[in-house]
């Protein structure tokens, strides 16, 4: 997902294009790395790790900060980078949120602390920030489910009425 690819109708329905790396797959599948334009990877597709449906609340998550920013969240130009610019936010993530099935060690990262999210998103209220952070969630297990986020209250506020 990337903005790009992302359609409104003029009634304000919305639309998702390009879906020609579409594939069905499950957590235990280690496929491609090149899939989903470099900012909006996830950190498993950066590490080239095995991923799942989770790649895609992470690239939902920085489109989400993207609209309040009006510019990307993560501007890496390599997956290195990419990674880089990631842990400068959420910070590097414990040992026990490392892939296992990466060359990349958790050591090949300086060691840095989480960051306010309202310093990257200063125009996001707290229940918005607080799901932008549960969708950029290192870990694809404990990140949050489509379903979650859609019941989230932040998007239930906002909800438009029957």
């Amino acid at each position: 997902l990337k903005p790009e690819n992302i359609l409104v109708t003029s009634s304000g329905q919305v639309k998702l294009a390009d879906f020609g790396l579409a594939r069905i797959y499950s957590c235990q599948m280690a496929l491609t790395p090149v899939v989903v334009t470099l900012w909006y990877r996830a950190p498993e597709v950066l590490l080239q790790s095995t991923y799942a449906t989770p790649v895609d609340m992470w690239s939902v998550g920085c489109i989400f900060a993207e609209m309040f920013r009006r510019k990307p969240l993560f501007c890496g130009n390599s997956e290195a980078d990419q990674l880089g610019k990631i842990f400068d936010m959420i910070g590097l993530p414990v040992e026990d949120d490392w892939p296992l099935d990466v060359a990349l060690p958790r050591g090949a990262f300086t060691a840095r602390p989480p960051q306010p999210v309202e310093g990257f998103v200063p125009e996001m209220e707290p229940l918005g920030t607080q799901l932008l952070l549960e969708m950029l969630t290192f870990n694809p297990y404990k990140r949050i489910s489509a379903y979650d986020a859609l019941r989230h209250r932040y998007l239930q506020e906002r909800a438009a009425p029957d």
